[in-house]
């Protein structure tokens, strides 16, 4: 079986039923085939349940988004002796940013993924007052102070750049000059029934430890339904 983040590192267990289940008699023997399929099947999808909690648990806040992208595939015959299945990160990019690039920094260690949002307000074309100057430089981020649909962000932007400019629900951003004296903190506001909330705070680019043992918890739970299952479907 393979346990991966999708174009990075890779991880194989290999399991030899014959290993695991010693000496067979010949009901047994006929059993194998179907029963090594149905354990591997189910020890990836357990592995991405595993992976869902150790998620949930790991981070201060995990969006559906995140928790649907962990994935795996049943497994298929390689060969007459071999069947593979795998458990991986989704690469889908539908909503701007893959969560195998995102979660990246968090298994692997290092600098935060900068997401297309981001990318946008260290753009030239988001400005602030006159002077055509981007909000964001290149070591910094804007991080959400409260859950937001992934929509919200294209909203934000669009607002910033002057697309759109509504009376009420409005987004704007407070920079050095805007709160040096108001007591405000540097980050994006939303104006709305004339109530100011502060929605996303500026900070310095982190970097993270790999905190996530994503490879750790996929192979611990992998081994461990796998064989449980193996031995429960011969009937030991």
């Amino acid at each position: 079986m393979s346990v991966y983040n999708r174009s990075m590192a890779t991880e194989t267990i290999r399991f030899d039923v014959k290993e695991i289940l010693g000496q067979v008699d010949a009901i047994e023997k006929e059993l194998i085939p179907r029963a090594a399929y149905l354990a591997a099947n189910r020890a990836v999808f357990d592995a991405t349940v595993a992976l869902k909690e150790n998620a949930q648990s790991t981070f201060f806040s995990t969006v559906p988004y995140t928790l649907r992208s962990f994935r795996y595939n049943k497994p298929e015959q390689i060969d007459k002796k071999t069947l593979r299945a795998s458990v991986f990160i989704s690469q889908d990019r539908t909503k701007g940013n893959a969560p195998s690039d995102y979660l990246a920094p968090q298994i692997y260690g290092g600098s935060a993924f900068k997401t297309r949002f981001q990318r946008g307000l260290e753009n030239a074309q988001t400005y602030i007052g006159r002077d055509s100057t981007p909000i964001l430089d290149k070591n910094e981020l804007m991080v959400p102070l409260t859950k937001m649909r992934g929509s919200t962000y294209s909203v934000i932007l669009g607002q910033l750049r002057g697309k759109s400019k509504p009376k009420n629900k409005r987004y704007f951003y407070m920079g050095e000059k805007s709160v040096r004296k108001s007591g405000y903190k540097k980050g994006i506001y939303l104006r709305q029934n004339k109530k100011l909330t502060f929605i996303m705070k500026q900070i310095d680019m982190p970097s993270y430890t790999g905190k996530f043992n994503f490879f750790k918890v996929a192979e611990d739970t992998v081994r461990e339904s796998f064989n449980r299952n193996l031995l429960k479907e011969i009937g030991r």
